[in-house]
């Protein structure tokens, strides 16, 4: 069984639905007509384990079995084979690098050849892109005649490509079996894992699941490493300021444990390079109180979280800055954050997917964190690490809602007088109660010098000529039932997407591009031809995407330029012919968000509509076939 016959089952095993060959085909990158033979060969193979995949037409694939345990018995056999042999261009490169980076000895371009059945010049293509894999760890494959390849550069830095492609390319439950943890035995993972756990009790130092299985995973390397005689440099200065840490204690006592159960020494420099380690987990235990735990806490980094949160509310209204659970909570997550930048000490996030999904806004703010620490301390952060930033963040929005009003905000907008403004009042508060909080009343022509920050829509007796940025509900004063109808849409978010944010003007079906570049300078290009963006509009998309890439999965980008830059919130639209290569996933279609340069914060409402309308994979495929925009606009109204 190939590792494509394994995805196929893995998709169909996990799925709700049928899935349709298009589908599978835009997941695995091969062709229907490739999904419908390797299907058919997968039948042929299913027989004998009680399983078969049913085939509904206009549906799609489905998986039945009779025999749940046959079929897990099936996929763990073929996971746990070291045997298998990848067939695919992208697995023989994983299998390249993986092999050269275990491997402290030469290997042989022939031996390597053989083992994957490729001829001389496929290898030298595939090893072609592991040097440049290599090459963004600072090091290099070198080939000696007669000897072979072999990897050359730092330890830390052989090490640090060990951890972040290998370790961080496979799922994350450490109790999964994966290839590189046969570098070591299964009872010397065990002795490492229990020795850090031990330690770290005795010690009263709370870490997450995921940072003890970076200890873990940084442990069975350099014990990996260390028997082959391969030993990190650590720079005498630090090591000197490392020794008198607590840090280095802890690492000390960690290591002796091993050392006594298992046969390898760790000298010195080992001991500093995991306490470096142990630098980035919080090294405060659950009894701590909160004033104890802030001496811990540099001052530095106290001002630099309140310059990060202060530059937020700019842009993003949040209003944060005095929110001390989020200051403190930022500032003891980045102590340790720099210190593991500061010596390339990787983080996986294995949320960060999900994260960057449901928390599009929070996750943007938490880019300009980033982009501040950069700035001041000359550290720049990976998505992993803006993920946590952006956890911390979507927390803080959460205390504010629940803290106040659970309604939605409107003004009242009237010319009859304090009289009829009251009888509204007090027919809203009739009917909706605590869902609506009226924040006041004002007159047509005092309108233009209130501040609307805090005002979700407006409800008037009078028609308002000029767009105040925010939706209006036009009612009589007596308030009858379409009133209330609109209201209720508003204050239930149950607002028109399509009249808010799709415009046929904009909107683009069926297209072909190769590239997300050229997507974007398509889209950047129409807005600049009508006037409605400045000539930096492209640019300032393409640099947003460089930070981190707005492809989300579900074939659908969601770029958009680092600032508002439109006087008007709404969608470019583009649907493709084929899926492009958008960073490591493929899209094909992409909604460019335009926020209102003047209402900066109502960029998480129209994130909120537009997830809800990509997260449904069949709603995608729906919108992927229509040819026209009433088609396209008439798919998202009956939604």
């Amino acid at each position: 069984m190939n590792s494509r016959w394994m995805e196929i089952l893995q998709i169909l095993k996990t799925a709700k639905e049928p899935i349709t060959s298009s589908q599978l085909s835009t997941d695995l990158q091969v062709s229907s007509k490739t999904v419908r033979n390797d299907i058919q060969a997968l039948n042929a193979l299913l027989q004998n384990h009680n399983t078969k995949i049913n085939a509904f037409r206009g549906k799609g694939y489905t998986l039945e079995t009779n025999g749940e345990s046959s079929l897990q018995s099936l996929l763990q056999g073929a996971g746990d084979m070291k045997e298998i042999i990848p067939d695919e261009p992208g697995d023989r490169v994983n299998f390249l690098v993986e092999r050269v980076l275990l491997d402290s000895g030469y290997v042989k371009i022939e031996d390597l050849a053989d083992e994957l059945y490729i001829s001389r010049s496929t290898l030298q293509s595939d090893l072609k892109k592991v040097r440049e894999i290599l090459k963004e760890y600072d090091l290099t494959l070198n080939h000696k005649p007669n000897y072979g390849i072999k990897v050359n550069g730092s330890e830390s830095k052989i090490r640090y490509c060990i951890s972040e492609y290998i370790f961080n390319l496979k799922p994350a439950a450490l109790e999964e079996s994966h290839d590189w943890l046969a570098a070591l035995p299964e009872n010397d993972l065990s002795i490492i894992r229990n020795s850090i756990l031990s330690q770290l009790r005795e010690h009263n130092i709370v870490t997450s699941d995921v940072s003890l299985q970076n200890l873990t995973t940084h442990l069975a390397i350099a014990c990996k490493r260390i028997r082959e005689n391969n030993q990190v440099e650590i720079i005498h200065e630090a090591l000197y300021e490392m020794k008198d840490t607590k840090e280095f204690a802890v690492a000390k006592e960690i290591l002796q444990d091993i050392e006594a159960a298992l046969d390898v020494s760790f000298p010195e420099n080992e001991v500093a390079y995991l306490a470096i380690h142990l630098q980035g987990t919080k090294l405060v235990g659950p009894n701590h109180g909160k004033e104890k735990m802030k001496t811990v806490i540099d001052t530095e980094i106290q001002m630099l979280v309140k310059e990060i949160v202060n530059r937020i509310d700019e842009k993003y209204h949040f209003q944060l800055s005095n929110d001390e659970e989020l200051l403190f909570n930022l500032s003891l997550h980045l102590k340790p954050a720099i210190n593991r930048y500061k010596f390339q000490m990787n983080i996986r996030n294995p949320m960060l997917e999900e994260i960057k999904t449901k928390y599009p806004t929070s996750f943007e703010a938490a880019l300009i964190g980033s982009e501040l620490l950069y700035e001041k301390v000359g550290i720049y952060v990976d998505e992993h690490e803006i993920g946590y930033l952006a956890l911390h963040i979507e927390a803080a929005q959460e205390r504010m809602k629940r803290a106040s009003s659970n309604g939605r905000n409107c003004l009242i907008v009237c010319a009859s007088g304090l009289g009829s403004a009251q009888l509204l009042i007090y027919k809203l508060k009739d009917r909706f109660g605590d869902t609506l909080d009226i924040k006041g009343t004002t007159e047509l022509y005092n309108l233009p010098y209130q501040s609307l920050s805090d005002i979700d829509f407006i409800v008037s007796t009078v028609p308002i000529e000029d767009d105040p940025g925010i939706p209006v509900v036009r009612v009589s004063t007596i308030l009858g039932d379409s009133d209330v109808d609109q209201i209720e849409r508003l204050i239930t978010k149950d607002t028109s997407v399509i009249e808010q944010y799709v415009h046929e003007r904009y909107t683009f079906l069926n297209r072909q591009f190769e590239s997300s570049e050229e997507v974007i300078r398509f889209l950047g290009n129409v807005l600049m031809k009508d006037g409605i963006v400045e000539g930096d509009y492209i640019d300032s998309v393409l640099e947003r995407e460089s930070y981190s890439p707005t492809s989300f999965g579900n074939l659908v980008a969601i770029p958009h330029p680092l600032e508002p830059k439109t006087d008007s919130t709404f969608w470019s639209i583009v649907t493709l012919k084929k899926p492009i290569q958008w960073e490591d996933k493929l899209v094909q279609i992409v909604f460019l968000l335009n926020v209102n340069r003047y209402k900066k914060d109502d960029l998480k409402p129209m994130f909120h509509s537009l997830v809800q309308l990509v997260d449904d994979r069949n709603f995608v495929q729906q919108l992927l076939q229509c040819r026209t925009y009433i088609q396209f606009k008439n798919k998202l109204g009956n939604r």
